[in-house]
């Protein structure tokens, strides 16, 4: 089955939930290590508005699947997301998968070509789109659809320029769903009413207030993110790319002494591009590819925030990503604790 068919079929089970004892599903998905937790979110939302998602990397794939396939209770909506788990230990899983099963959700995450699994699992295939600019349209067909909507030209381009990163576009296109009602055509004017612009200006706020250790401030903003519809491993990939771009933005110092108001700043921009040489296949990671007026300010917020604070946050926000990746159930706190001790 073509991913984007494969996708909108899991998205249609959202109108027909799982009445209680209804088996739940096990899907292989191959895709990239870059995007598991867009992929992870997109698949899980298929199955339930709000998703409880347990990640769990390799290692603690074992330990993960025997205690919730042990669990006399487990939480509602359950999706288990298991990243590049080796095929014997799959194999040697599949009673425990087949329990649990019966009660959760499962994703097998899969970032090598060729990963098979036991026939008696059952699972469903999804292969991932690799390809940023054709991943976001997938997406956005795939949920349209699923509501029996369609989507114009100009509405779609605006929301591609004001949700440019993936792990934000579900919940900005739901937001649109339920804003438009019974309409069946979403238009730009409903895109500019209802879908905010990147929360690039709360990243770098959110950074200057760890800088000055500002307690009140940090659970305001990370608090504000949520309630955008944000999961904390999204966040803390959004402040793992920010944190980089902010050294970049260091290393970055001498042209931004010869161009320190954003005028001149945004004339030589280009040379940052220059001095790359070749394109990087990920421009969201490189501060020459950003928007100018991001670039500018991270370049300013740069100067506020010390090499060590950065590269202390930068180990922090590692920690946290592999800590939830080998299963955690308390993300929301252990991420908040982690910001305001780095």
């Amino acid at each position: 089955m073509p991913a984007p068919l494969a996708l909108s079929c899991l998205k249609r089970a959202r109108n027909v939930r799982m009445l209680k004892g209804d088996m739940g599903r096990i899907v292989v998905a191959s895709g990239s290590k870059d995007y598991f937790t867009e992929d992870v979110l997109f698949l899980s939302r298929g199955w339930s508005e709000n998703p409880r998602i347990v990640t769990a990397a390799a290692s603690a794939a074992r330990g993960i699947v025997l205690d919730l396939a042990s669990a006399l209770f487990i939480e509602p909506d359950l999706v288990l997301a298991l990243l590049d788990p080796a095929e014997e230990a799959v194999r040697a899983l599949t009673n425990p998968l087949l329990v649990l099963k019966e009660k959760a959700n499962v994703i097998i995450y899969a970032t090598t070509p060729g990963f098979e699994v036991p026939a008696d699992l059952g699972a469903e295939r999804v292969v991932v789109e690799k390809e940023k600019e054709k991943r976001f349209k997938d997406r956005v067909l795939a949920e349209v659809r699923a509501e029996r909507k369609k989507m114009t030209d100009r509405a779609y381009a605006l929301l591609k320029e004001r949700v440019p990163d993936e792990a934000l576009l579900i919940g900005e296109l739901g937001k649109l769903v339920a804003f438009v009602g019974e309409k069946t055509v979403i238009d730009a004017k409903d895109v500019a009413a209802v879908v905010t612009e990147m929360h690039e200006e709360d990243f770098i706020t959110l950074s200057e207030a760890m800088a000055r250790k500002d307690r009140k401030e940090i659970v305001r903003i990370v608090g504000t993110l949520l309630s955008q519809g944000l999961s904390p491993l999204a966040i803390n990939g959004f402040m793992t790319r920010h944190v980089q771009l902010l050294l970049q933005a260091r290393d970055a110092a001498e042209f931004f002494k010869e161009a320190p108001d954003f005028r001149a700043f945004s004339k030589g921009f280009s040379r940052l591009k220059e001095d790359l040489g070749a394109v990087p296949l990920e421009k969201r990671h490189y501060l020459a590819f950003q928007k100018p007026y991001y670039a500018y300010n991270l370049c300013k917020s740069s100067r506020r925030t010390s090499e060590k604070t950065l590269l202390s946050l930068l180990a922090m926000l590692a920690r946290f990503d592999r800590k939830v990746k080998q299963g955690t159930r308390h993300d929301r706190i252990n991420f908040e604790e982690g910001l305001l001790g780095a």
